[in-house]
Protein backbone atom coordinates (compact mmCIF):
# COMPACT_ATOMS: atom_id res chain seq x y z
CA UNK A 1 0.00 0.00 0.00
CA UNK A 2 1.40 3.43 -0.99
CA UNK A 3 1.83 6.17 1.49
CA UNK A 4 0.23 9.23 -0.42
CA UNK A 5 2.13 11.53 2.16
CA UNK A 6 5.36 10.71 0.50
CA UNK A 7 6.28 11.78 -3.03
CA UNK A 8 7.04 9.24 -5.29
CA UNK A 9 10.90 9.10 -6.11
CA UNK A 10 11.60 11.14 -9.64
CA UNK A 11 12.34 9.05 -12.62
CA UNK A 12 15.05 9.12 -14.82
CA UNK A 13 14.61 12.41 -17.51
CA UNK A 14 13.49 11.44 -20.78
CA UNK A 15 16.34 11.70 -24.02
CA UNK A 16 14.81 14.61 -26.03
CA UNK A 17 14.56 13.32 -29.69
CA UNK A 18 14.57 16.62 -31.64
CA UNK A 19 13.27 15.95 -35.00
CA UNK A 20 15.55 16.35 -38.35
CA UNK A 21 15.18 19.66 -39.90
CA UNK A 22 14.82 19.15 -43.80
CA UNK A 23 16.43 22.69 -44.90
CA UNK A 24 16.50 25.11 -48.57
CA UNK A 25 17.84 28.21 -49.66
CA UNK A 26 15.69 30.39 -51.87
CA UNK A 27 17.50 32.20 -54.49
CA UNK A 28 16.31 35.27 -52.16
CA UNK A 29 18.64 33.88 -49.17
CA UNK A 30 15.58 32.80 -47.05
CA UNK A 31 15.94 29.70 -45.75
CA UNK A 32 12.96 27.19 -45.46
CA UNK A 33 13.24 24.81 -42.88
CA UNK A 34 10.41 22.03 -42.11
CA UNK A 35 10.32 19.89 -39.25
CA UNK A 36 7.57 17.01 -39.79
CA UNK A 37 5.45 16.43 -36.84
CA UNK A 38 2.34 14.04 -37.61
CA UNK A 39 0.72 13.94 -34.32
CA UNK A 40 -1.70 16.64 -34.76
CA UNK A 41 -3.64 18.06 -37.97
CA UNK A 42 -1.75 21.95 -37.32
CA UNK A 43 1.24 23.33 -38.61
CA UNK A 44 3.29 25.82 -36.67
CA UNK A 45 4.71 28.85 -38.73
CA UNK A 46 7.53 30.77 -37.40
CA UNK A 47 9.26 33.75 -39.30
CA UNK A 48 12.57 34.85 -37.95
CA UNK A 49 14.00 37.75 -39.55
CA UNK A 50 17.26 39.36 -38.10
CA UNK A 51 15.88 42.66 -36.93
CA UNK A 52 15.22 43.86 -33.40
CA UNK A 53 16.02 46.57 -30.83
CA UNK A 54 20.04 46.15 -31.59
CA UNK A 55 19.61 47.75 -35.22
CA UNK A 56 18.14 50.50 -34.19
CA UNK A 57 19.80 54.07 -35.37
CA UNK A 58 20.88 55.81 -32.30
CA UNK A 59 18.54 58.71 -32.65
CA UNK A 60 15.36 56.59 -33.20
CA UNK A 61 15.65 54.03 -30.33
CA UNK A 62 12.35 51.64 -30.86
CA UNK A 63 12.26 52.28 -34.46
CA UNK A 64 12.09 48.31 -34.73
CA UNK A 65 9.48 47.91 -32.86
CA UNK A 66 7.12 50.48 -34.37
CA UNK A 67 8.06 49.04 -37.51
CA UNK A 68 7.34 45.26 -36.29
CA UNK A 69 3.84 46.90 -34.72
CA UNK A 70 3.27 48.77 -38.39
CA UNK A 71 3.39 44.90 -39.86
CA UNK A 72 -0.21 43.98 -38.82
CA UNK A 73 -1.85 47.34 -39.29
CA UNK A 74 -3.22 46.41 -43.11
CA UNK A 75 -0.97 44.55 -45.63
CA UNK A 76 -1.18 44.36 -49.35
CA UNK A 77 -5.52 45.09 -49.96
CA UNK A 78 -6.12 44.33 -46.67
CA UNK A 79 -6.69 47.42 -44.05
CA UNK A 80 -5.96 46.09 -40.31
CA UNK A 81 -9.66 44.84 -39.61
CA UNK A 82 -9.67 43.21 -42.82
CA UNK A 83 -6.42 41.51 -41.93
CA UNK A 84 -7.60 40.28 -39.21
CA UNK A 85 -10.72 39.08 -40.30
CA UNK A 86 -8.90 37.25 -42.89
CA UNK A 87 -6.78 35.08 -40.27
CA UNK A 88 -9.78 35.11 -38.05
CA UNK A 89 -11.04 32.88 -40.72
CA UNK A 90 -8.46 30.39 -40.90
CA UNK A 91 -8.84 29.78 -37.11
CA UNK A 92 -5.94 31.71 -36.40
CA UNK A 93 -4.31 34.93 -35.16
CA UNK A 94 -0.59 36.75 -35.75
CA UNK A 95 1.65 36.95 -33.18
CA UNK A 96 4.85 39.53 -33.44
CA UNK A 97 7.59 39.41 -31.39
CA UNK A 98 10.39 42.44 -31.38
CA UNK A 99 13.52 40.79 -29.11
CA UNK A 100 17.40 42.72 -29.07
CA UNK A 101 18.44 40.37 -32.00
CA UNK A 102 15.62 39.30 -33.86
CA UNK A 103 11.84 39.71 -34.45
CA UNK A 104 9.51 36.34 -35.04
CA UNK A 105 6.13 36.72 -36.84
CA UNK A 106 4.20 33.12 -36.12
CA UNK A 107 0.50 31.63 -36.08
CA UNK A 108 -0.54 28.10 -35.99
CA UNK A 109 -3.25 26.99 -38.37
CA UNK A 110 -5.38 23.70 -39.37
CA UNK A 111 -2.82 21.82 -42.16
CA UNK A 112 -5.42 22.47 -44.87
CA UNK A 113 -5.53 25.78 -44.38
CA UNK A 114 -1.64 25.97 -44.69
CA UNK A 115 -1.45 27.79 -48.18
CA UNK A 116 -3.62 30.67 -47.52
CA UNK A 117 -1.96 31.07 -43.99
CA UNK A 118 1.15 31.62 -45.88
CA UNK A 119 -0.28 33.88 -48.86
CA UNK A 120 -1.30 36.19 -46.11
CA UNK A 121 2.18 36.20 -43.98
CA UNK A 122 4.15 36.90 -46.44
CA UNK A 123 1.51 40.08 -47.43
CA UNK A 124 2.54 41.14 -43.96
CA UNK A 125 5.94 41.14 -44.28
CA UNK A 126 6.63 42.13 -47.96
CA UNK A 127 3.51 44.52 -48.79
CA UNK A 128 2.52 46.34 -45.32
CA UNK A 129 0.28 49.01 -46.08
CA UNK A 130 2.06 51.97 -43.53
CA UNK A 131 -0.59 54.59 -43.73
CA UNK A 132 -0.14 57.38 -41.50
CA UNK A 133 -3.28 56.92 -39.49
CA UNK A 134 -2.25 53.95 -38.34
CA UNK A 135 1.20 55.17 -37.51
CA UNK A 136 0.09 57.95 -35.22
CA UNK A 137 -2.13 55.84 -33.55
CA UNK A 138 0.20 52.83 -33.35
CA UNK A 139 3.02 55.47 -31.88
CA UNK A 140 0.52 57.00 -29.34
CA UNK A 141 -0.23 53.29 -27.91
CA UNK A 142 3.50 53.17 -27.89
CA UNK A 143 4.12 56.40 -25.70
CA UNK A 144 1.16 56.21 -24.00
CA UNK A 145 2.82 52.41 -22.91
CA UNK A 146 5.90 54.49 -21.62
CA UNK A 147 4.30 56.70 -19.54
CA UNK A 148 2.11 53.99 -17.90
CA UNK A 149 5.44 52.30 -16.94
CA UNK A 150 6.99 55.34 -15.55
CA UNK A 151 4.39 54.34 -12.77
CA UNK A 152 6.08 50.86 -12.07
CA UNK A 153 8.85 50.53 -9.77
CA UNK A 154 9.47 47.44 -11.64
CA UNK A 155 9.22 48.48 -15.20
CA UNK A 156 11.68 51.92 -14.20
CA UNK A 157 14.34 49.16 -12.71
CA UNK A 158 14.29 46.98 -15.74
CA UNK A 159 15.27 50.25 -17.87
CA UNK A 160 17.60 51.78 -15.70
CA UNK A 161 19.54 48.11 -15.49
CA UNK A 162 19.82 47.90 -19.29
CA UNK A 163 21.41 51.63 -19.98
CA UNK A 164 23.21 50.44 -16.47
CA UNK A 165 24.81 47.37 -17.95
CA UNK A 166 25.12 48.12 -21.74
CA UNK A 167 25.29 51.86 -22.24
CA UNK A 168 24.91 53.28 -25.61
CA UNK A 169 25.07 50.16 -26.99
CA UNK A 170 21.43 49.28 -28.54
CA UNK A 171 21.00 46.53 -25.99
CA UNK A 172 21.01 49.45 -23.43
CA UNK A 173 16.93 50.47 -24.52
CA UNK A 174 14.07 48.54 -24.66
CA UNK A 175 11.93 47.51 -27.71
CA UNK A 176 9.77 50.78 -26.48
CA UNK A 177 12.47 53.11 -27.32
CA UNK A 178 11.95 56.39 -25.95
CA UNK A 179 9.12 58.79 -25.62
CA UNK A 180 11.14 61.90 -27.15
CA UNK A 181 12.16 59.24 -30.06
CA UNK A 182 8.86 58.10 -30.62
CA UNK A 183 7.62 61.49 -30.84
CA UNK A 184 10.38 62.42 -33.44
CA UNK A 185 9.44 59.24 -35.83
CA UNK A 186 7.78 59.93 -38.88
CA UNK A 187 5.88 57.55 -41.11
CA UNK A 188 8.80 57.83 -43.68
CA UNK A 189 11.44 56.64 -41.08
CA UNK A 190 9.40 53.62 -40.73
CA UNK A 191 8.79 52.72 -44.37
CA UNK A 192 13.08 53.23 -44.93
CA UNK A 193 13.42 51.10 -41.76
CA UNK A 194 11.36 48.58 -43.33
CA UNK A 195 12.93 48.60 -46.28
CA UNK A 196 16.30 48.44 -44.81
CA UNK A 197 15.69 45.73 -42.05
CA UNK A 198 12.86 43.58 -43.39
CA UNK A 199 14.82 41.29 -45.67
CA UNK A 200 14.47 37.40 -46.68
CA UNK A 201 18.51 37.97 -46.61
CA UNK A 202 19.21 35.84 -43.21
CA UNK A 203 15.60 35.20 -42.67
CA UNK A 204 14.26 31.68 -41.52
CA UNK A 205 10.98 30.52 -42.51
CA UNK A 206 10.11 27.50 -40.15
CA UNK A 207 7.19 25.12 -40.47
CA UNK A 208 6.44 22.88 -38.38
CA UNK A 209 3.44 20.06 -38.37
CA UNK A 210 1.77 17.83 -40.43
CA UNK A 211 2.77 18.82 -43.70
CA UNK A 212 5.82 17.70 -45.97
CA UNK A 213 8.88 19.22 -47.18
CA UNK A 214 8.24 19.30 -50.76
CA UNK A 215 5.04 20.84 -50.30
CA UNK A 216 6.74 23.33 -47.99
CA UNK A 217 9.27 24.65 -50.36
CA UNK A 218 6.87 24.91 -53.31
CA UNK A 219 4.20 27.06 -51.32
CA UNK A 220 6.82 29.07 -49.64
CA UNK A 221 8.95 29.85 -52.27
CA UNK A 222 5.98 30.87 -54.00
CA UNK A 223 4.52 33.49 -51.97
CA UNK A 224 7.81 34.54 -50.90
CA UNK A 225 8.69 35.81 -54.39
CA UNK A 226 6.49 38.68 -53.84
CA UNK A 227 9.46 40.10 -50.69
CA UNK A 228 11.99 42.07 -52.21
CA UNK A 229 15.63 42.13 -52.07
CA UNK A 230 16.65 44.67 -49.65
CA UNK A 231 17.08 48.00 -51.72
CA UNK A 232 19.49 50.15 -48.91
CA UNK A 233 17.21 52.60 -48.48
CA UNK A 234 17.81 54.30 -44.92
CA UNK A 235 20.20 55.12 -43.20
CA UNK A 236 22.45 52.08 -42.48
CA UNK A 237 23.42 50.63 -39.31
CA UNK A 238 27.13 49.97 -38.46
CA UNK A 239 27.11 47.45 -35.88
CA UNK A 240 28.49 48.01 -32.81
CA UNK A 241 30.15 45.58 -30.27
CA UNK A 242 29.32 45.97 -26.69
CA UNK A 243 31.46 47.50 -24.20
CA UNK A 244 32.91 46.95 -20.63
CA UNK A 245 30.80 49.42 -18.56
CA UNK A 246 32.02 50.66 -15.28
CA UNK A 247 29.83 49.93 -11.93
CA UNK A 248 27.58 52.26 -10.37
CA UNK A 249 24.64 52.51 -8.13
CA UNK A 250 21.81 53.81 -9.51
CA UNK A 251 18.96 55.64 -6.95
CA UNK A 252 15.60 56.58 -8.73
CA UNK A 253 14.07 58.38 -5.81
CA UNK A 254 10.44 57.57 -5.04
CA UNK A 255 8.98 59.15 -1.88
CA UNK A 256 6.74 57.21 0.51
CA UNK A 257 7.63 54.19 -1.54
CA UNK A 258 7.20 51.25 1.08
CA UNK A 259 9.03 48.53 -1.09
CA UNK A 260 12.10 49.05 -3.27
CA UNK A 261 12.93 47.36 -6.21
CA UNK A 262 16.55 46.14 -6.69
CA UNK A 263 18.14 45.02 -9.63
CA UNK A 264 22.38 43.62 -9.56
CA UNK A 265 23.69 43.21 -12.43
CA UNK A 266 26.40 43.17 -15.31
CA UNK A 267 27.26 42.43 -18.99
CA UNK A 268 27.29 38.32 -19.16
CA UNK A 269 28.11 35.77 -21.83
CA UNK A 270 26.51 35.32 -25.51
CA UNK A 271 24.30 32.21 -25.86
CA UNK A 272 27.83 30.33 -27.51
CA UNK A 273 29.36 30.50 -24.38
CA UNK A 274 31.23 26.79 -24.21
CA UNK A 275 29.68 27.19 -20.54
CA UNK A 276 26.18 27.05 -20.96
CA UNK A 277 25.02 23.97 -19.66
CA UNK A 278 27.19 24.76 -15.90
CA UNK A 279 25.75 28.56 -16.15
CA UNK A 280 22.49 26.84 -16.03
CA UNK A 281 23.30 24.65 -13.61
CA UNK A 282 24.93 27.34 -11.40
CA UNK A 283 21.56 29.42 -11.80
CA UNK A 284 19.24 26.90 -10.77
CA UNK A 285 21.83 27.17 -7.29
CA UNK A 286 21.76 30.58 -6.99
CA UNK A 287 18.24 31.63 -7.90
CA UNK A 288 16.96 30.62 -11.09
CA UNK A 289 14.05 28.24 -8.97
CA UNK A 290 12.08 28.61 -5.27
CA UNK A 291 14.61 26.72 -3.52
CA UNK A 292 17.80 28.52 -4.79
CA UNK A 293 20.11 30.31 -2.44
CA UNK A 294 18.94 34.36 -2.69
CA UNK A 295 15.37 33.47 -2.51
CA UNK A 296 15.40 31.01 0.29
CA UNK A 297 17.90 33.86 2.09
CA UNK A 298 15.71 36.57 1.76
CA UNK A 299 11.82 35.37 1.70
CA UNK A 300 12.62 32.10 3.82
CA UNK A 301 15.19 33.07 6.09
CA UNK A 302 14.62 36.89 6.74
CA UNK A 303 11.21 37.60 5.28
CA UNK A 304 12.02 40.67 3.39
CA UNK A 305 10.76 39.73 -0.08
CA UNK A 306 8.16 37.27 -1.69
CA UNK A 307 10.76 36.23 -4.14
CA UNK A 308 13.81 36.90 -5.60
CA UNK A 309 15.51 35.62 -9.06
CA UNK A 310 18.51 35.62 -10.97
CA UNK A 311 19.03 34.49 -14.67
CA UNK A 312 21.66 34.51 -17.53
CA UNK A 313 20.01 36.78 -20.54
CA UNK A 314 22.03 35.19 -23.61
CA UNK A 315 22.27 37.43 -26.73
CA UNK A 316 23.74 37.28 -30.05
CA UNK A 317 26.42 39.81 -29.42
CA UNK A 318 27.02 39.29 -25.64
CA UNK A 319 24.55 38.87 -22.51
CA UNK A 320 24.02 40.03 -18.85
CA UNK A 321 23.62 38.21 -15.87
CA UNK A 322 21.05 40.16 -13.15
CA UNK A 323 18.98 39.51 -10.17
CA UNK A 324 15.78 40.97 -9.58
CA UNK A 325 13.53 41.49 -6.38
CA UNK A 326 10.86 43.60 -4.73
CA UNK A 327 11.76 44.19 -0.76
CA UNK A 328 10.41 46.58 2.42
CA UNK A 329 12.15 49.89 2.04
CA UNK A 330 14.14 49.65 5.58
CA UNK A 331 16.11 46.61 4.35
CA UNK A 332 17.53 47.46 0.84
CA UNK A 333 20.66 48.46 1.83
CA UNK A 334 20.91 44.90 3.64
CA UNK A 335 19.42 43.06 0.32
CA UNK A 336 22.20 44.37 -1.70
CA UNK A 337 24.50 43.35 0.53
CA UNK A 338 23.27 39.67 0.80
CA UNK A 339 22.91 39.66 -3.16
CA UNK A 340 26.11 40.38 -3.74
CA UNK A 341 27.65 38.15 -0.83
CA UNK A 342 25.54 35.01 -1.94
CA UNK A 343 27.20 35.61 -5.97
CA UNK A 344 30.28 35.74 -4.31
CA UNK A 345 30.21 33.07 -2.12
CA UNK A 346 29.05 30.49 -4.56
CA UNK A 347 32.59 30.40 -6.38
CA UNK A 348 34.48 30.70 -3.19
CA UNK A 349 33.45 29.72 0.26
CA UNK A 350 29.73 27.93 -0.14
CA UNK A 351 30.05 26.26 -3.82
CA UNK A 352 28.31 23.82 -5.04
CA UNK A 353 27.56 20.60 -4.06
CA UNK A 354 26.17 17.39 -2.90
CA UNK A 355 22.66 17.09 -2.85
CA UNK A 356 22.06 21.31 -3.79
CA UNK A 357 24.00 20.39 -7.11
CA UNK A 358 22.09 17.23 -7.48
CA UNK A 359 18.42 19.42 -6.83
CA UNK A 360 19.37 22.01 -9.45
CA UNK A 361 20.40 19.34 -11.94
CA UNK A 362 16.74 17.39 -11.84
CA UNK A 363 15.09 20.48 -11.87
CA UNK A 364 16.76 21.66 -15.18
CA UNK A 365 16.60 18.03 -17.02
CA UNK A 366 13.45 15.90 -15.64
CA UNK A 367 10.60 18.12 -16.88
CA UNK A 368 12.81 19.64 -20.14
CA UNK A 369 11.15 17.13 -22.80
CA UNK A 370 7.78 18.79 -22.07
CA UNK A 371 9.13 21.69 -24.44
CA UNK A 372 9.38 19.56 -27.32
CA UNK A 373 5.65 18.03 -27.46
CA UNK A 374 3.50 20.35 -30.45
CA UNK A 375 4.62 22.13 -33.88
CA UNK A 376 4.08 25.39 -31.68
CA UNK A 377 6.94 24.07 -29.64
CA UNK A 378 8.84 22.22 -31.98
CA UNK A 379 8.81 25.78 -34.13
CA UNK A 380 9.76 28.05 -31.54
CA UNK A 381 13.10 25.91 -30.67
CA UNK A 382 13.98 25.48 -34.18
CA UNK A 383 13.48 29.68 -33.91
CA UNK A 384 15.83 29.83 -31.59
CA UNK A 385 18.66 27.66 -33.48
CA UNK A 386 17.92 30.08 -36.04
CA UNK A 387 18.44 33.11 -33.92
CA UNK A 388 21.80 31.77 -32.51
CA UNK A 389 23.07 29.85 -35.68
CA UNK A 390 22.88 26.70 -32.96
CA UNK A 391 23.77 22.85 -34.27
CA UNK A 392 20.91 20.94 -35.18
CA UNK A 393 21.39 18.98 -31.74
CA UNK A 394 21.31 21.30 -29.10
CA UNK A 395 17.94 20.60 -27.12
CA UNK A 396 19.36 16.45 -27.80
CA UNK A 397 22.98 17.63 -25.79
CA UNK A 398 21.05 19.95 -23.05
CA UNK A 399 19.90 16.71 -20.31
CA UNK A 400 23.64 14.79 -20.77
CA UNK A 401 25.38 18.26 -20.87
CA UNK A 402 23.62 19.25 -17.77
CA UNK A 403 23.67 15.48 -16.17
CA UNK A 404 27.70 16.12 -17.00
CA UNK A 405 28.00 19.21 -14.84
CA UNK A 406 30.81 19.33 -11.92
CA UNK A 407 30.71 21.29 -8.78
CA UNK A 408 34.16 22.04 -10.36
CA UNK A 409 32.23 23.37 -13.72
CA UNK A 410 29.66 25.06 -11.69
CA UNK A 411 32.72 26.63 -9.34
CA UNK A 412 34.56 27.38 -12.45
CA UNK A 413 31.82 28.82 -14.49
CA UNK A 414 30.70 31.38 -11.26
CA UNK A 415 34.37 32.90 -10.88
CA UNK A 416 34.01 33.77 -14.08
CA UNK A 417 30.62 34.53 -15.14
CA UNK A 418 29.29 35.99 -12.21
CA UNK A 419 31.14 38.87 -10.89
CA UNK A 420 29.80 40.53 -8.13
CA UNK A 421 32.47 43.51 -7.95
CA UNK A 422 31.36 44.70 -11.38
CA UNK A 423 27.56 44.64 -11.00
CA UNK A 424 25.51 47.31 -11.07
CA UNK A 425 23.18 48.19 -8.57
CA UNK A 426 19.53 49.72 -9.25
CA UNK A 427 17.35 50.40 -6.48
CA UNK A 428 13.88 52.17 -7.21
CA UNK A 429 12.68 53.34 -4.03
CA UNK A 430 11.91 56.20 -1.29
CA UNK A 431 15.80 56.51 -0.48
CA UNK A 432 15.36 58.70 2.32
CA UNK A 433 16.44 56.65 5.16
CA UNK A 434 19.57 54.70 3.75
CA UNK A 435 20.64 56.76 0.69
CA UNK A 436 23.57 57.80 2.72
CA UNK A 437 24.60 53.59 3.42
CA UNK A 438 24.95 53.17 -0.74
CA UNK A 439 28.43 54.50 -0.59
CA UNK A 440 29.64 51.09 1.14
CA UNK A 441 29.42 49.27 -1.85
CA UNK A 442 32.33 50.88 -3.47
CA UNK A 443 31.28 52.57 -6.80
CA UNK A 444 29.85 55.72 -7.43
CA UNK A 445 26.06 56.54 -6.92
CA UNK A 446 23.96 58.73 -9.18
CA UNK A 447 20.13 59.75 -8.97
CA UNK A 448 18.33 59.18 -11.86
CA UNK A 449 14.93 59.21 -13.60
CA UNK A 450 13.59 57.16 -15.67
CA UNK A 451 13.00 58.83 -19.53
Amino acid sequence: MSDRFTPPDPGAPVAVRFPPVQRATLDSGLAVWTLPHTALPVVTMALVVPFGSRHDPADHPGLAGVVADMLDEGAGDRDAIGLAAAFASLGTELSVDVGPDVTTISLTVLSRFFEPAVDILFDVVARPRFEEADFLRVVEMRINRLRQLRSSASAIADRVLLRGVFGDHPYGHSTLGTTAALEALSIDDVRKGHARMVSPVGATCIVAGEVEAAVVHDVVARHAARWPMPNGTGKAVTPTMVQPQPPRVYLVHRPGSPQTEVRVGHQGPSRHVDAYHALVTLNAVLGGQFTSRINLNLRETRGLTYGAHTGFDFRVQGGAFSCDTAVQADATPLVVREILAECAAVGTTRPAVGDELALAKSSLTRGYVRHFETPAHLAHAAARLATFDLPENTFERYVPGVEAVTAADVTAAALRYVRPQEATVVLVGDGTAWRDQLTEFGRPVEEVEDR
